[in-house]
């Protein structure tokens, strides 16, 4: 019996030193707040991009959470300086994993721009819509009232639909976080 021990005990006790060792750096993992950080978003060279164009007044970009029931929203930014605020949202275009994009308001509700952050539509179709500026360009200065009217690109209507949706989507989200996080 002492023999099969002595063979057994190294493997044991390497197995309970893992353990422990596991253990350890998953509570400095959690401790450390790195879990956190993963999930609050974006760096702050990546706002500062994807902010530059959904709401080019803005001096800085800063995370709030807010309360809503809409699985479509994944982020919502207010601008320190009272610019306005963006609003993240995952669309539904021709892919069926959804394009992220932020719509970027001011105080007052008019789109200030929108930024594709990602996607995986078609090459060559529904991409062509994604880095046609002429086609975003739409939708600056756009109000609630006004965002029906954007028309979609033919052999693309998908992409470009799912943009025009979301732009409604975040309308109405607007209206319904404007007071939570801008104060009004």
């Amino acid at each position: 019996m002492r023999k099969t021990w002595d063979l057994i005990r190294p493997t044991v006790v390497l197995v309970l030193v893992c353990a422990v060792i596991s253990g350890l750096l998953a509570l400095t993992y959690n401790l450390a707040g790195v879990a956190a950080l993963e999930n609050a978003g974006y760096t702050e060279e990546e706002l500062a991009e994807y902010g530059g164009i959904a709401l080019p007044e803005a001096d800085k970009l800063v995370q709030v959470e807010v309360e809503t029931e809409d699985s479509a929203l994944k982020y919502v930014y207010k601008a320190e300086n009272g610019a306005g605020m963006a609003l993240v949202l995952n669309v539904k275009g021709y892919d069926s994993t959804k394009m992220e994009i932020m719509y970027g308001f001011d105080a007052e509700g008019v789109m200030q721009g929108i930024k594709v952050i990602s996607d995986n539509e078609t090459p060559g179709i529904g991409k062509n819509v994604i880095e046609n500026q002429e086609y975003l360009a739409q939708y600056p200065g756009l109000t609630a009232d006004a965002v029906s009217g954007v028309d979609t690109i033919t052999g693309a209507t998908k992409t470009s639909g799912g943009i025009r949706t979301g732009a409604e989507q975040a309308f109405a989200l607007f209206e319904q976080l404007k007071g939570e996080v801008l104060g009004q």
